[in-house]
């Protein structure tokens, strides 16, 4: 295996991929964009399928994915990429895993909330913004959904 191939692995609620996934976003989210933990932290974990992009046995990237059986959709939230990973796709391969298992699953609507300057990264991978900008955990963010 080439050290830069990102190998995607998936797992629901708590265990080893969720911590792995919770230590890239403290990395990311409360590091580098001074999110107070105590908004990183949160119930959801133990309900959510955490992905976790590795290389070289590396966790580099994540997101999270809850259902929403109501809709037959899923919510991304969490999506993260630790600096020195970022520029490869790493984290458009980790969207295009679950893009492709929610089309397995049968999902009709993926949503996320995206960072406004993260837009157009989503855009490329086929979402479309919806409503007005809005801000949570004081940085700017869009609703953006994608149907599948």
């Amino acid at each position: 295996m080439n050290e830069n191939e990102l190998i995607v692995s998936k797992e629901y609620g708590l265990g080893s991929f969720s911590k792995d996934a919770l230590s890239i976003r403290q990395t990311v989210f409360v590091e580098e964009q001074g999110i107070p933990l105590d908004l990183e932290l949160d119930d959801f974990d133990s309900r959510t399928t955490h992905y976790v992009g590795f290389t070289a046995a590396k966790p580099v990237t994540t997101a999270r994915v809850s259902i929403n059986d109501q809709d037959n959709s899923w919510h991304i939230q969490r999506v993260a990429t630790l600096s020195e990973a970022r520029g490869h796709g790493y984290a458009a391969k980790l969207m295009k895993t679950i893009i492709s298992d929610a089309k397995e699953a049968g999902v009709h609507k993926l949503e996320l909330g995206a960072q406004v300057p993260s837009r157009g990264f989503y855009e490329k991978l086929g979402f479309k913004p919806v409503g007005e900008p809005f801000m949570d955990a004081g940085i700017e963010h869009i609703e953006m959904t994608l149907t599948v």
